[in-house]
């Protein structure tokens, strides 16, 4: 058994305008300053964010804080703009098609909220109400997401899986290292062409027989 885990925010569905919005509107709600939407090219290191619109760092409340306020301001936006969504529509194809290939687990994390993950997935037509997640709610860290997701798929599905690889940005490598995840960037993943479950793969568009 293999388990492959997907980072929501870097490989699936990068940064948008939508994204950088609604983090600044919540450093204002939270920290009380500005800080420039354009600015923002990654939402997933928040203490990074925090320290270069504050020049301090954060607290783990303040975090929390920031997080929440996060959802709530990205929640307008998909109301206000729901056409505006960043996603790598090819990879999201290729993990709608992996989650019917036999011995093989997909999973997801996210360094932001789980309501969160859950908006990004159904407006990129990720098919994931039944993947193991883990999100910035189980851990303050990518290391302990990643932790996380590891001991939730190991008591969810109850075996001992042989290999465990992470396909994120170049961010993530450190921590994929720290839980001996194998870590592969989103432009170099290919789903491994052994024959599926299942005689169809899925698609955005619907489903295709082959």
């Amino acid at each position: 058994m293999q388990l492959v885990v997907f980072d929501l925010d870097t490989a699936l569905c990068q940064t948008s305008a939508m994204d950088g919005l609604a983090m600044s509107s919540a450093i204002k709600d939270v920290a009380n300053c500005q800080i420039e939407p354009e600015s923002i090219r990654s939402i997933h290191d928040l203490k990074a964010i925090w320290y270069r619109a504050t020049h301090r760092v954060a607290t783990a409340i303040e975090l929390a804080e920031l997080r929440s306020r996060f959802a709530f301001h990205l929640r307008r936006q998909f109301l206000i703009r729901p056409s505006i969504v960043a996603a790598n529509y090819a990879l999201v194809e290729q993990v709608n098609m992996l989650q019917h290939k036999p011995k093989t687990v997909v999973a997801l994390v996210s360094s932001h909220t789980t309501p969160v993950l859950q908006m990004k997935t159904r407006a990129i037509g990720l098919l994931s109400d039944s993947l193991p997640v883990s999100t910035g709610d189980d851990a303050d860290s990518l290391e302990g997401i990643l932790q996380s997701i590891q001991t939730r798929v190991k008591r969810s599905y109850g075996f001992k899986y042989e290999e465990s690889t992470l396909i994120a940005s170049c961010s993530w490598r450190e921590a994929a290292s720290s839980q001996d995840m194998k870590h592969v960037l989103p432009a170099d993943y290919i789903v491994p062409p052994e024959q599926f479950q299942t005689g169809r793969t899925a698609s955005r568009f619907g489903w295709t027989r082959f």
